[in-house]
């Protein structure tokens, strides 16, 4: 018995020495996650903990809880409340947020051999360093998605082809836009007024005495301002909309006829990240970086396009999407994201003025 227990002792030391996971030796962890609503859907959560058990023998819990504002991403990453968040890129570094403030960074830089999808990505989010510092990076780009102009096909029978459709008196009290994201629809107002991109991120470049009536009318005739994401169940009644795309997918599926248009001004667009915090570390850490490696896999790209109605951000999704939502989503075309105005960090002056002109306008429905 003695013996034995030797021997036994001896393969225990060696199964460690030598990272082996045997059958006995099942592992746990919790990943806890802050993101936007549909980033860790049920389908996805259980194709991970398969991924995890098989690779690494270990049980593992995801714990998702779901943004409504910028400002979760951040509180989750400062106070160590999430291993993971899904934070819009601009975000990282703007004044009122600094994930990497001196003595401050709340975020873990990655560890990129253990995301070779990352391989996959479009030279335009390659080459994104928006969560760059010092030659490392703290987060990944998942997806891209416009601030959209949506129109419900049933009712619009010809394609919008300018923002300026939102201020046409017989679509008054039929369209819906974004409340918590302001700044969305002073560029969109900007650009119906004929400003150009580089004109939006900057409030010394725009005339507040031009936009201000402008914003009025577009949210006193708004049915309704949305938070998160625009209510699909509201569409019926809607013939235009504001949209990151969601939405639509979601009216689409409960047999809407919702289309997006482009608008001949040009638009502005997001990067949703994925990041890890600060408080995961070790195997945790590893797993999270597992997790990120798998969203930007061929078949969780190709959910991007068909749950989200967004754009992927790899060249790999191949025929796991239909030519029209190759098209309509531009699905690998690195070209159309260098004529979109990607979000930028603005300054606390812009910040502030901007805040300013949205509360004056929401004056308008009281």
């Amino acid at each position: 018995m003695r013996t034995m227990s030797l021997v036994s002792i001896g393969l225990f030391i060696a199964v460690v020495l030598c990272g082996i996971h045997p059958a006995w030796a099942v592992q746990q962890e919790t990943i806890r996650i802050t993101c936007w609503e549909g980033y860790a859907d049920t389908a996805f959560v259980d194709d991970f903990k398969a991924i995890i058990k098989k690779k690494y023998n270990i049980n593992v819990d995801v714990k998702p809880s779901y943004a409504t504002g910028q400002e979760d991403f951040y509180n989750a990453a400062k106070n160590g409340t999430a291993d993971l968040i899904s934070p819009p890129a601009d975000m990282a570094k703007s004044s009122k947020f600094n994930f990497f403030r001196k003595g401050r960074v709340v975020l873990a830089p990655l560890d990129m051999i253990n995301i070779p999808n990352a391989a996959h990505m479009l030279p335009f989010f390659t080459a994104d360093t928006s969560l760059g510092v010092a030659g490392k990076r703290y987060g990944l780009p998942y997806n891209c998605g416009p601030y959209g102009l949506a129109f419900n096909a049933d009712v619009v029978k010809e394609t919008p082809s300018s923002w300026n459709i939102f201020w046409d008196p017989q679509y008054a009290g039929k369209y819906t836009i974004n409340n918590n994201f302001h700044k969305v629809n002073i560029w969109i107002t900007a650009l119906a007024l004929g400003y150009k991109y580089e004109d939006l991120f900057d409030i010394d470049r725009l005339d507040r005495s031009r936009i201000q009536p402008r914003l009025n009318e577009l949210v006193k005739g708004a049915k309704s301002l949305w938070d998160g994401e625009a209510n699909a169940d509201e569409f019926p009644q809607l013939s235009l909309a504001t949209t990151w795309g969601f939405a639509v997918v979601k009216a689409n599926q409960k047999g809407g006829n919702w289309k997006l248009a482009t608008a001949k001004e040009g638009g502005s667009a997001w990067i949703d990240y994925w990041c890890i915090t600060h408080a995961a570390k070790g195997m945790k850490k590893k797993l999270c970086e597992e997790w990120i490696n798998l969203h930007l896999s061929p078949k969780y790209q190709a959910a991007v396009v068909k749950q989200q109605g967004v754009s992927p951000v790899v060249d790999n999704v191949g025929d796991l999407v239909s030519a029209e939502e190759r098209s309509l989503f531009n699905v690998g075309n690195n070209d159309y994201f260098k004529t979109v105005a990607i979000w930028r960090v603005m300054d606390k002056k812009t910040e502030k003025a901007f805040g300013e002109m949205w509360e004056m306008a929401k004056k308008q429905r009281q």
